[in-house]
């Protein structure tokens, strides 16, 4: 098994694991609104394996090669890099500050 596969194994059940708890505390949180911040929680934990597995893809898998990627990809890359970032400090900010 190569050193690629091996981590979107480990990042693939990152984000399952994300995601079922987040529709479990969504679900929870009809019923109880005191959920409602571990959903942000949740969620900013989704966008938070993104931004890293976008890094280390980038990082590890691209490494030197990244000046020949075309520059829609990177426009692509980095439109997708930088909303997931936003989303992180959104949903932590709303579940911890506000």
């Amino acid at each position: 098994m190569s050193k690629t596969s091996k981590a979107l194994r480990v990042f693939g059940t990152l984000i399952a694991i994300g995601v079922i708890t987040t529709v479990i505390f969504l679900g929870l949180s009809t019923r109880n609104p005191n959920y409602w911040d571990k959903v942000l929680v949740s969620f900013g934990f989704i966008s938070l394996i993104g931004v890293c597995f976008q890094m280390y893809f980038k990082e590890v898998v691209i490494k030197e090669k990244w000046s020949e990627i075309p520059l829609a990809f990177k426009a692509i890359w980095w439109f997708i890099f930088i909303t997931n970032s936003l989303n992180l400090v959104d949903q932590f900010m709303t579940a911890f500050i506000f």
